[in-house]
């Protein structure tokens, strides 16, 4: 009886494994080679962020991608002899209940995955389950359509327990089912391809905000604690987890600045910007005598302005900044916490900004270091009127910007009582990166 139960299994198994690998080679490799390759120069302005993924990377993806293919196929094979053994509700002929309950099981079936999908995703983001279960997709930091299958063998089955226990409660034709496999797999690859493919309104923000976009999706690459809904916005926006910037990258995905925020950004800390703006246009009229004297108060009031816990793009790293020790500039920066601890190449005594000097209308010629990299890039820094933070950099050629927001300026988190770490309202608290 086992041995015939382990040969129905392996018969079912190797039928079902072609299909599910095909679907992704399929469509995987349709949005790479379409949208990656052959539209790479058309949707240039599209790109999300830089650099372009390497051959290593897609390789990994791709070898991790067929394990996958292969524990799905397994979940294939239970559920055709369960179907088999009359436990779950799958049946042949899609017309059984008519056109309209067919298109209504397809549905059913997207919107309950979105949030099986959510729940078990941000279980698995937990520090205990995430480096066993979740870990290996991350390190895409910058992923491609290759990626949607680049699983752990965890994660995997937990993706593929779904079809399983839903159609215990759930009629839905093997047709449905083939649909809603085939939407998921396009829905995946396009989330990791990278460029912005969703259509855009007027004023910059998603033609279908309740859908996830490229841009949505790509923000939890480059910052974990975010966005972790599949399919839908819903969720997110529910459970306080959409990352607060995302409409503002998207806009910027799709090239169009989203209409007066800068002015919504200035109502809501006007101060600090105005003050030093104030001081540099006042001392730009002192005569010349008086200006020394002037641009040593300016600096005080410049330096108060900026000091204070700054989040930088993406969320993934916050680094305190103010005055610096006695002879090492008017402006450093130090590194309190980062999302990806082993991203982190930054001892504990090493500066994120140093040397910064005052000149009267910003901080120039200091230095940023890159956590992840410790290289050091020449740059300044502005205090923009939105109360932001513009970062710009260059290191022989290699010039990059940042724009850094106040931590408490970014919904969701609020600084501790010691000062020294934050907390973010519905999460873990952190402090260093090895405390996470």
């Amino acid at each position: 009886m086992i041995l015939e139960t382990l040969m129905t299994f392996v018969s079912a198994w190797s039928q079902i494994f072609p299909h599910d690998l095909g679907r992704y080679f399929i469509f995987a490799g349709l949005t790479y080679f379409t949208v990656n390759l052959g539209l790479r120069q058309t949707l240039a302005d599209r790109k999300i962020r830089e650099p372009v993924p390497g051959a290593a990377q897609v390789r990994r993806e791709i070898l991790s991608s067929i394990r996958t293919a292969a524990i799905f196929a397994a979940s294939g094979a239970l559920l055709v002899m369960l179907d088999d053994a009359g436990v779950l509700k799958a049946y042949e002929n899609p017309l059984a209940f008519g056109w309209g309950y067919l298109a209504l099981s397809m549905i059913a079936l997207i919107v309950l995955h979105d949030a099986w999908f959510y729940w078990t995703h941000r279980l698995i983001h937990h520090p205990r389950l995430f480096r066993r279960l979740h870990r290996l997709h991350h390190r895409s930091k910058f992923p491609t359509p290759w990626t949607a299958y680049a699983f752990d063998v965890g994660e995997a089955a937990l993706n593929a327990a779904f079809l399983p226990l839903v159609l215990l409660v759930l009629p839905a034709s093997f047709l449905a089912i083939f649909l809603f496999l085939t939407h998921m797999i396009i829905r995946n690859a396009l989330a990791h391809c990278g460029h912005e493919v969703y259509p855009s309104s007027r004023n910059g923000r998603p033609l279908f905000d309740w859908l996830t976009t490229v841009t949505h999706h790509d923000l939890h690459h480059e910052a974990g604690g975010w966005n972790f809904g599949l399919y839908f916005t819903w969720w997110d926006r529910l459970m306080g987890s959409e990352h607060p910037l995302y409409h503002e990258r998207y806009s910027r995905a799709v090239g169009r600045p989203l209409n007066g925020s800068a002015v919504r950004a200035i109502g809501r800390r006007p101060l600090g910007s105005i003050a030093l703006i104030g001081a540099i246009a006042f001392g730009a009229v002192l005569p010349e005598g008086a200006r020394s004297q002037y641009n040593a108060l300016s600096r005080d009031v410049a330096v108060a302005a900026v000091s204070g816990i700054w989040a930088s793009e993406g969320h993934g790293v916050h680094v305190r900044v103010g005055p610096c020790h006695l002879g090492e500039g008017d402006l450093c920066g130090d590194l309190l916490w980062a999302w990806d601890e082993d991203a982190v190449a930054l001892g504990p005594d090493d500066r994120m900004l140093w040397g910064f000097e005052w000149t009267g209308a910003e901080f120039a010629n200091g230095r940023l270091r890159h956590p992840e990299s410790r290289d050091v890039f020449r740059g300044d820094i502005v205090l923009r009127p939105d109360g932001a933070l513009l970062l710009k950099g260059c290191a022989f050629v290699f010039c990059d910007s940042q724009v850094w927001r106040r931590l408490e300026d970014v919904p969701g988190c609020v600084v501790a009582r010691d000062g020294t770490a934050p907390d973010v309202v519905g999460r873990a608290s952190y402090g260093h990166a090895s405390d996470y």
